[in-house]
């Protein structure tokens, strides 16, 4: 039964409360920062930017870097760009920027625990109309990889590698390879396809076809000459992305190319090494569809000899599709969406946290685009673990979700409140009632149409809060258009009666070109009782902290920093602070704009034992582990620059903890301690050094 509620103003409600904003011209900002590896100082506080210290599961599949971030028309390339017989992970997105995820592990057991977002501050964006395509060739004949992009314009661009196999170090050459330039955006592939020991290049075309440059040159000094537009006569639409492997073992290249609709089409090699001769088998190959902009990479990411089929896409990605065949016969099969980092789809990612079971645990819902994702803490409250259980929970669905939880009607379970995008209509606000229990929600839409306002202009995105502190929830939303309205509760906690107060709650708003929603939360940061306020940047970089130096009752939002991190992150949308490690502290969820999520764990003062010296950093968790392999025993050495807690142990591959080598609080200094892994079995273990703030894994491999 849904409980009854007052009517709601639905129109313009009250006239307008002055908005403005008081600034304290003797308040000073101070702000310090230094990463670790992105480590975040804003004022008193002190976030650390963590990628997988949560674990997050999706059917069966454990993601590497969970609060990587997402990406959008994904180019996924693997090279093993250190020289440690393992393939590390590159991808080029629509942002302009090359991503870049190092192989911790071995080449049988890949490891990745870290998205480097700009790899050799590379950025696109702008100029070049965004949209990178990487691509690693030697194309000098020096030894070491060299790297080449594609761009939104049809461009090549070249970074020389001056460095060695083990440590590259790449310098800019040319946004303009040889002034070759195709039409519109371009995905690159180098391979020697006539067998004369150099490189010839492929092009990928927005109009789906292939232009193909040979190297008349030689191995070390290359002539490319243009053949033709139209390789093969191959046309597959539009947005071509080649690729060249030799699928059936036959030493000579197939080739597999990637289109706009999210197919791979695919044609046989039936020629030899010396003269190939590729013949079309299918457009749609291993009923592959990843929705739009395919991108296929061909990689033995578990050294088994047979090529692993890796698909980057519009919305998610990479695909990853195993081999279960052989090098001769392969057979991929689809193991996940979510290969390196939680990436919900194409669209704006609004995580929120809330026990919506009951278990006394924080779980985590999200959305990307219409319907809402629910990841189910299974862990406990202070060491989280997320299990993906539904897509369009409570079958939910909205053309723009952005949803909020809270418990409007106070019964102790949770409500929703949505956001819809009901253009040519109103936007407005929909209200979903839990009818349910604490334990066992069962969300009933109670109206589509709770708030609306003529002057919303699209999406819409609601957040709750009591603001005023008079026990119950307040109404904030911000819209397309830079406004940001309050509407105050004028009911009670048992019956909402909310009224538009202002239509730009304490003088914000953000007006063009820097125009659009913003994603924001409230919380008390400073811990002096009365909510402070982060809300997304109008360069979607970063976050902007009101400080209230109001009181409780009465706030007056202060904006006193435009960085509250020392970490730019492209297009952030919509953070989310909750303490989700049981610490009394707010910990901190931001969503982007490419479906992904980023973690910041707040360790304010916890670093070390008594007072921490404001000037000091938090110490790096570096450890050294040697020999590796251990044959039986290995030693692992660390350094602590101040006392404080630190536990060492031995976990196996599956994460089940073998051995504490020592737990406790730690002097300063450097400390060693011998494993001996005589008793346990052959394979690959995690050494893992913890504090209380931060964390750190190697892997070791025990050979006997």
């Amino acid at each position: 039964m849904i409980p009854p509620l007052s009517p709601l103003n639905k129109g313009g409600g009250t006239a307008c409360r002055d908005g403005g904003i008081y600034k304290d011209k003797a308040m000073k900002t101070t702000l310090i920062l230094f990463l670790l590896p992105a480590l975040l100082f804003a004022q008193e506080f002190e976030f650390v930017q963590e990628f997988d210290t949560i674990p997050v599961e999706v059917e069966g599949w454990q993601i590497f870097i969970p609060w990587g971030g997402g990406g959008t028309q994904g180019t996924p390339e693997f090279c093993d760009i250190d020289s440690d017989s393992d393939l590390d992970i590159f991808a080029g997105d629509f942002s302009g920027r090359v991503k870049f995820s190092q192989n911790d592990g071995t080449i049988a057991s890949p490891y990745f625990e870290e998205v480097v977002r700009d790899f050799e501050g590379i950025n696109l964006s702008g100029t070049y109309a965004g949209r990178t395509t990487p691509e690693f060739c030697d194309l000098d004949g020096d030894g070491d990889y060299d790297l080449f992009s594609g761009d939104g314009r049809g461009l090549i661009h070249y970074w020389e590698n001056i460095g060695t196999t083990q440590s590259p170090d790449f310098v800019f050459i040319t946004d303009s390879l040889d002034y070759i330039e195709v039409v519109g955006q371009n995905t690159l592939e180098f391979r020697d396809i006539d067998v004369d020991d150099d490189y010839d290049l492929f092009i990928g075309d927005y109009y789906g076809n292939i232009w193909y440059y040979k190297n008349e040159g030689s191995a070390t000094s290359r002539v490319l000459i243009f053949v033709t537009d139209e390789f093969a006569n191959i046309d597959v639409g539009q947005n071509a992305s080649p690729c060249f492997v030799d699928i059936d073992d036959d030493d000579d290249y197939d080739l597999f190319i990637g289109e706009k609709y999210g197919k791979i089409w695919y044609y046989l090699n039936e020629g030899d090494s010396l003269n190939y001769n590729f013949v079309y088998q299918t457009n749609y190959f291993g009923s592959i569809d990843v929705g739009d902009y395919a991108s296929p990479e061909f990689a033995d990411i578990d050294g088994d000899g047979d090529y692993d089929l890796f698909v980057g896409s519009e919305d998610y990605g990479p695909f990853f599709y195993e081999n279960t065949g052989s090098p001769q016969t392969p057979e991929f099969r689809q193991v996940n969406e979510y290969y390196l980092t939680l990436d919900l789809g194409s669209g704006k990612s609004t995580p929120q946290l809330v026990d919506i079971n009951g278990d006394s645990v924080l779980d985590l819902f999200a959305d990307a685009s219409t319907v809402l994702d629910y990841f189910e803490n299974i862990g406990t409250t202070g060491n989280p673990n997320f299990q993906f259980v539904e897509e369009g929970w409570q079958g939910i669905s909205h053309s723009a979700i952005q949803p909020y939880f809270v418990d409007i009607d106070a019964d102790a379970d949770y409500d929703l409140f949505c956001g819809e995008n009901a253009v040519p209509a109103i936007p407005s606000i929909s209200l979903y009632i839990n009818t349910g229990t604490p334990t066992n929600p069962q969300m009933i839409l109670y109206d589509p149409d709770y708030i609306t306002n003529d002057d919303f202009l699209a999406i819409v995105l609601p957040v709750l809060a009591d603001i005023d502190a008079d026990n119950d929830f307040d109404l904030f939303i911000t819209d397309n258009d830079g406004h940001f309205f309050y509407y105050e509760n004028e009911g009670n906690s048992l019956s909402p009666n909310f009224s538009l107060i202002d239509t730009f709650w304490q003088g914000i708003q953000f007006a063009y070109p820097h125009s659009g929603h913003k994603g924001f939360t409230f919380g008390d940061l400073d811990e002096d009782g009365d909510l402070d306020m982060l809300l997304q940047s109008p360069w979607q970089n970063n976050l902007f902290f009101y400080r209230n130096i109001g009181t409780p009752q009465v706030p007056n939002m202060y904006l006193e920093s435009e960085e509250f991190f020392d970490y730019s992150v492209d297009f952030i949308y919509r953070p989310y602070l909750a303490d989700i490690d049981s610490d009394d502290d707010l910990d901190l969820f931001v969503g982007d704009e490419a479906g992904g999520i980023f973690f910041f764990r707040n360790v304010t003062g916890q670093n070390e034992v008594g007072p921490r010296r404001p000037d000091v950093p938090f110490p790096r968790l570096d450890f050294s582990i040697g020999p590796n392999p251990a044959n039986p025993i290995t030693w692992i050495s660390f350094t602590l620059p101040s006392p404080q807690e630190a536990t060492l142990a031995v976990y196996n591959i599956l994460g089940a903890k073998v051995t504490t080598l020592t737990s406790g609080i730690q002097p300063p200094g450097t400390h060693s301690f011998i494993w001996n892994a005589a008793d346990y079995s052959s394979g690959v273990y995690i050494i893992q050094l913890e504090t209380p703030q931060q964390r750190s894994a190697e892997r070791v491999t025990v050979v006997k």
